[in-house]
């Protein structure tokens, strides 16, 4: 009988490519993970693993094997979650990913509610782009994840619930011209000076997409992923940017901001996997649920127009 952890080595492999890479995401020796899978394959018969390289690729048989612990581990993720239903607190350790900016505005007040009701529940957080956070909620590193709909990630036995309707708006400097009335034509801005997210990033594409939309391309002077920086840039007069409705605040007091006609949004969206729904989960995504209506309610957050 094959040992589920020497799979689960094996299905880090696959994921990784290198021995390295592997030892450093299971948090073991190089030398542990090839004894592991040396181990797997006198259990086997056959070998499944061939090298390219200093890279390693699973063979037919690699595959094989990876794609049944898939199922496995599932399966047994599901039992013991069926088990912990039967407990009537909420304890143990649930791992939340989210995006930079929803980790600063939201999470914060989530996991102050969720240490104020459930004392014995251990929250860790990890600070992820979508595409990353889907990949390591289905190998089971992180058993949360928030996300937003503007990455191509596919969602395949994964449980998506939207948490959020994110407003997409323009950010100015305070002394730029008078803008009348709280919403904008992109196209009356179309020959200023802009400043993007980093480049290529999913975000920099929609807001370029945005202009093209509206008939023009826009003149990027700057390419920013440091939120502080891009509206220090903005504050000086440097350029324009979109910012997402999530970080209006104290950091954008002092800016003029304006809504879009027409109105864009993107989703955010929280993910689980569907063999995970313990007691604990589901706590935490209530708590995410009950601070994502807070937020955008009106909590904390400066009112379009300033």
């Amino acid at each position: 009988m094959f040992d589920v952890k020497r799979l689960h080595v094996l299905a880090a492999l696959a994921a990784e490519g290198t021995m390295t890479a592997a030892a450093a995401r299971l948090h073991l020796s190089t030398s542990a993970v090839s004894q592991q899978v040396a181990q797997l394959e006198r259990e086997a018969g056959l070998p499944l693993l061939e090298r390219v390289g200093r890279r390693v690729r699973l063979t037919e048989a690699g595959r094989t094997l990876v794609e049944h612990h898939r199922h496995i581990a599932a399966a047994l993720e599901e039992a013991e979650t069926s088990l912990a239903r039967f407990h009537t607190d909420v304890h143990g350790t649930v791992t939340i990913s989210t995006f930079p900016s929803f980790c600063s505005t939201i999470l914060p007040r989530a996991l102050m509610a969720l240490r104020a009701s459930y004392p014995q529940l251990t929250t860790i957080v990890r600070d992820r782009e979508p595409v990353e956070s889907v990949a390591q909620l289905r190998s089971g590193e992180i058993d949360v994840a928030v996300v937003d709909d503007l990455h191509a990630v596919s969602f395949e036995g994964i449980v998506s619930t939207v948490l959020a309707s994110d407003e997409i708006v323009l950010c100015l400097p305070a002394d730029y011209r008078p803008v009348p009335g709280d919403q904008v034509d992109l196209a009356t801005v179309a020959g200023e000076r802009w400043i993007l997210e980093t480049e290529g990033s999913a975000f920099e594409v929609f807001t370029r997409r945005l202009c093209t939309e509206a008939g023009f391309e826009p003149d990027v002077v700057a390419h920013c992923g440091n939120l502080v920086a891009l509206l220090g840039l903005v504050r000086a007069g440097f350029g324009l940017t979109f910012i997402s409705e999530l970080n209006l605040g104290r950091a954008t007091e002092d800016l003029m901001v304006r809504r879009l006609e027409p109105t864009p949004r993107r989703e955010v969206l929280l993910l689980t996997r569907q063999s995970a729904l313990s007691p604990a989960v589901r706590a935490v995504a209530k708590e995410l649920r009950a601070a994502t209506r807070a937020r955008y309610a009106g909590v904390g957050r400066n009112p379009i127009g300033h």
